[in-house]
């Protein structure tokens, strides 16, 4: 399907018979235009998932390798930063609502007066091709949390020896506190770390925390999940734009 497409889109035969048929529309027969149209919507949405693909990942490529350092030995950044998410913005956001696969938003506040919105990535400092924005307004509720998954591969992976980084880039409106959760489930029990990000010596708006696994007694056999929390405390009248998120994985023998 690559080479397909890709000899249809460097073809100049092919460029102008379509150019050709856009010019004839304008005073085609109805009968005409009904006959070619789904052709027409299935090409333009091929391309558009392509060039939406391609963006993401030669973006994320280049970028994830600046967000990490040399010794990381897996590197991971979400949906919502990587790819484009369906639909792109949610308002009355409920408990539950999914973004994107295995990216989902939890809180327990009845009002639901929270919007998420996708947006491009204009800002040139950001690694990521997409940002991710929340606005919460009135809130009553005692949490609310973005829950990520990671991949299962990754997660099943994670063993006491590794050190789990998380790096971030994020606006707030007001000032708050911003906890990351790594959660490792393993047999029975979830083990659930907590750290909350701070700038330290980063520049604004850039945050981080660490997860030191070799402080937990996982069993490698009975690893199964994990996933990370993005926890953000006192939501209520605030807004937020995370312009960026990365998770990287090292041997704490190489530290």
């Amino acid at each position: 399907m690559m080479p397909r497409l890709r000899d249809a889109l460097r073809s100049r035969r092919a460029r102008r018979r379509w150019r050709r048929a856009a010019t004839e529309a304008e005073t085609a027969q109805a009968a005409t235009l009904a006959r070619v149209l789904p052709a027409a919507r299935e090409m333009a949405a091929t391309a558009r998932e392509l060039v939406q693909t391609a963006e993401a990942r030669l973006h994320d490529h280049a970028a994830v390798r600046d967000a990490a350092t040399v010794t990381a030995e897996w590197e991971w950044r979400p949906a919502p930063w990587s790819a484009p998410i369906r639909p792109g913005a949610v308002a009355g956001a409920r408990d539950g609502t999914s973004l994107a696969a295995g990216v989902t938003l939890f809180h327990d506040c009845p009002l639901s007066e929270i919007t998420l919105r996708q947006a491009r990535n204009v800002d040139g400092r950001s690694g990521a091709p997409y940002a991710l924005s929340l606005d919460v307004l009135g809130f009553e509720g005692s949490f609310l949390s973005l829950a990520m998954d990671l991949p299962g591969d990754a997660g099943r992976a994670l063993r006491s020896g590794h050190l789990v980084e998380v790096s971030a880039r994020i606006a707030l409106e007001r000032a708050a506190t911003i906890y990351a959760r790594l959660n490792l489930r393993h047999g029975p029990n979830v083990e659930q770390l907590l750290s909350a990000l701070s700038g330290g010596d980063r520049p604004a708006g850039e945050m981080g925390g660490a997860f030191d696994l070799g402080l937990q007694e996982i069993n490698p056999a009975k690893m199964e999940a994990a996933w990370l929390d993005l926890i953000l405390d006192d939501p209520g009248m605030n807004a937020l734009r995370i312009d960026d998120l990365v998770l990287t994985r090292r041997s704490r023998a190489d530290l």
